[in-house]
């Protein structure tokens, strides 16, 4: 796969990924960075895919991983009363 077939991929896909994103956040700001954070990871990281999965799979499998390192960090953060 080239950096062209993955930015038409990443076009079309952008909204099903803010949809689940937003499902899993509850906050459209978060959604909306994850989302961002996969998108960026998947062209850094275009190389190393293999295309033994579709370009979804992959796609939707970095966004799990930038949702479960959000709800990490907000584990982190101290309660505000």
């Amino acid at each position: 796969m080239d950096i062209v077939e993955l930015q038409a991929s990443l076009k079309q896909l952008r909204p099903r990924l803010l949809r689940f994103a937003r499902l899993q956040l509850r906050n459209d700001a978060a959604a909306e960075d994850a989302v961002q954070e996969a998108m960026l990871a998947a062209v850094e990281n275009i190389a190393r895919f293999e295309g033994a999965a579709a370009v979804a799979t992959w796609l939707f499998a970095i966004l799990k991983n930038k949702i479960i390192d959000e709800f990490r960090r907000r584990a982190r953060q101290p309660v505000e009363s």
